[in-house]
C-alpha cells in the first residue's frame, strides 16, 4: 500500500512540475532519407540530389536540406531535412517538389536500387 501511495505521489508531482508538451504544429521535423544508387548511375544521383539540396534551400524558408556520400562501398546518399513545422513539411510536398519536378524533370527511372523511404523524426524532450 505505502508503494502505490509513494508512485501515485510522484506521477502527481511529475504531471504538476512538468512542462507541458509544445503544439505539434510548432515542432521541428527531422526527415533522414536514404538512397542507393544503382551502380555506374552515382554521379547522376549525386547530381540530381545536390540540385534538389540547393533548390529547397534557396526556395522554402525555414527548411534546411544536408546531403552525405558513405565513406565506404557501396555508395549511400543521405539527405538530412529539417522542416520547422508540420506546416513546413506539407508545403514542401505541395508546392517545392512540384517546382523542383518543373524546372528538373523527374526522378529518372532506375536510378536507385531500393525504394526511398523517407524516416521521420521528433526531437525528444526532458
Amino acid at each position: 500500500m505505502a508503494k502505490a501511495r509513494l508512485a501515485l505521489t510522484l506521477f502527481a508531482t511529475f504531471l504538476l512540475v512538468a512542462p507541458p508538451p509544445a503544439p505539434a504544429g510548432d515542432d521541428t521535423i527531422v526527415v533522414i532519407v536514404h538512397f542507393h544508387p544503382t551502380p555506374g548511375r552515382e554521379d547522376q544521383l549525386r547530381t540530381r540530389l545536390v540540385r534538389l539540396r540547393d533548390f529547397v534551400n534557396t526556395h522554402a524558408a525555414g527548411v534546411t536540406y544536408k546531403l552525405y556520400r558513405s565513406r565506404s562501398e557501396p555508395v549511400v546518399f543521405l539527405l538530412h531535412e529539417t522542416f520547422p513545422s508540420q506546416a513546413a513539411l506539407d508545403d514542401q510536398t505541395r508546392t517545392i517538389f512540384p517546382a523542383f519536378q518543373r524546372e528538373h524533370g523527374p526522378i529518372p527511372a532506375g536510378i536507385v536500387t531500393r525504394p526511398v523511404e523517407p524516416e521521420r523524426y521528433g526531437e525528444v524532450r526532458e
